[in-house]
């Protein structure tokens, strides 16, 4: 059986992707890709991965956006694919016009948050809707990371009940252990990324620097703490893509640059060791108010034995237990953000506490193997997947 992924980004299918392609291509399925050209198409094409480089732009242009599903639509009509998986919002809806222009037999489409939610102004919610709408009904099964957008898009009839599924999301929990830390590497890392040996409080985010992902706020909520807490310091850890419609770099360290706050945050760029990044900090922080639909990187700093101060938005109020694994605040705010860290700032024994408890989490709700099996419990229910009492 052949299938085709469709994502917008070579780094999507480096960084989240990968891993469950991994183990559908181990379930004796062939798996393909298709995404716009990068360095991480040029590395999973080194690596032996069929990565087709069709350009998807993230944002709604038609003359590129008709230009990408004829692409699309010859590579699928080519490759003669059982099934087309599609992911990201905009390659979503490429991707699954395309497909059945070309006649594929089976659609499916994982939400990585529905592009409607409590925080989309109403006119951009309805038109996210209809779309999403329209789309559905040449989709044979959605998949959601999260509970809530299950029940919401059920709620809202974006589509009959069956057509709906959980999938959910997961980390290599082996991977992401503190126990697996090396002390040696992680001193040399502290030296390299230049962070003082004052700073014996880390708070950390992990995320591509768009406006939505909220660290200014952080970064904000650390300028009301420095003077309690002076030994204070902030990693902000990723980066951005030339193609991100909205750069932030420069609005970011501008900021920080206004604040007075150069000395205690550190910007690392784009980063493969997030395990022993992850585990420097004392805090973990994602002050998103983006479409999230279960956020990777909360998972990651559960698993890494993180609290977690995130915000309450639909995924991430799903991962954190509040008053349990972490603790939650409303989003796009400021000085709730700062009285949440500055409860765990103080309190060495709860943030212990709440990293063992997300630690736990993990390992009972997020392993990614998991996430990997449901995923190919559901192409079995399509007819796509071997039989696994058959031959082989």
């Amino acid at each position: 059986m052949k299938v085709l992924h469709v994502c917008a980004l070579g780094a999507t299918a480096e960084t989240l992707l990968l891993p469950q392609i991994n183990y559908l291509r181990s379930q004796h399925l062939t798996v393909d890709l298709a995404c716009s050209p990068d360095e991480a198409v040029d590395r999973l094409q080194a690596q032996g991965y069929t990565v087709y480089p069709i350009q998807i732009d993230r944002k709604i242009a038609p003359v590129l956006n008709v230009k990408t599903i004829i692409h699309l639509m010859q590579l699928m009509r080519a490759q003669a694919y059982d099934l087309v998986h599609v992911h990201t919002p905009i390659a979503a809806v490429l991707g699954r016009i395309a497909a059945k222009l070309a006649g594929i037999p089976t659609i499916v489409y994982t939400s990585h948050g529905l592009p409607f939610h409590q925080l989309t102004p109403p006119l951009q919610y309805r038109m996210y809707f209809a779309i999403e709408y329209g789309c559905a009904k040449i989709t044979n099964l959605i998949l959601s990371q999260n509970h809530e957008d299950v029940r919401t898009a059920a709620q809202k009839r974006l589509c009959p009940d069956s057509k709906l599924g959980y999938l959910g999301n997961g980390v290599d929990i082996e991977r992401f252990n503190r126990n697996a830390l090396n002390l040696d590497r992680q001193s040399r890392l502290r030296d390299e990324l230049g962070i003082p040996t004052s700073a014996q409080l880390i708070i950390g985010t992990v995320g591509r620097l768009t406006r939505t992902k909220g660290s200014g706020y952080l970064i904000e909520a650390a300028a009301q703490l420095v003077e309690e807490f002076p030994q204070l310091h902030i990693l902000v850890v990723g980066g951005e893509l030339k193609s991100d419609p909205e750069p932030y770099y420069g609005q970011l360290a501008q900021k920080v640059e206004q604040l007075n706050l150069s000395s205690q945050v550190t910007f690392t760029g784009d980063r493969t060791d997030i395990p022993e990044l992850l585990g420097l900090l004392n805090i973990f922080v994602l002050a998103t108010f983006a479409h999230e639909g279960l956020p990777r990187s909360i998972l990651e700093a559960m698993a890494m034995s993180l609290p977690v101060v995130t915000t309450d938005i639909r995924g991430c109020r799903e991962a954190v237990l509040p008053g349990k694994t972490g603790l939650i605040v409303p989003p796009q705010t400021t000085t709730p953000l700062a009285t949440a860290l500055k409860t765990l700032l103080a309190d060495q024994d709860l943030r212990t506490a709440y990293g063992m408890a997300g630690r736990q989490r993990v390992e009972m709700e997020y392993d990614e193997t998991a996430v990997f099996k449901r995923l190919f419990s559901y192409y079995q229910e399509l007819g796509i997947a071997p039989d696994p009492y058959g031959p082989q």
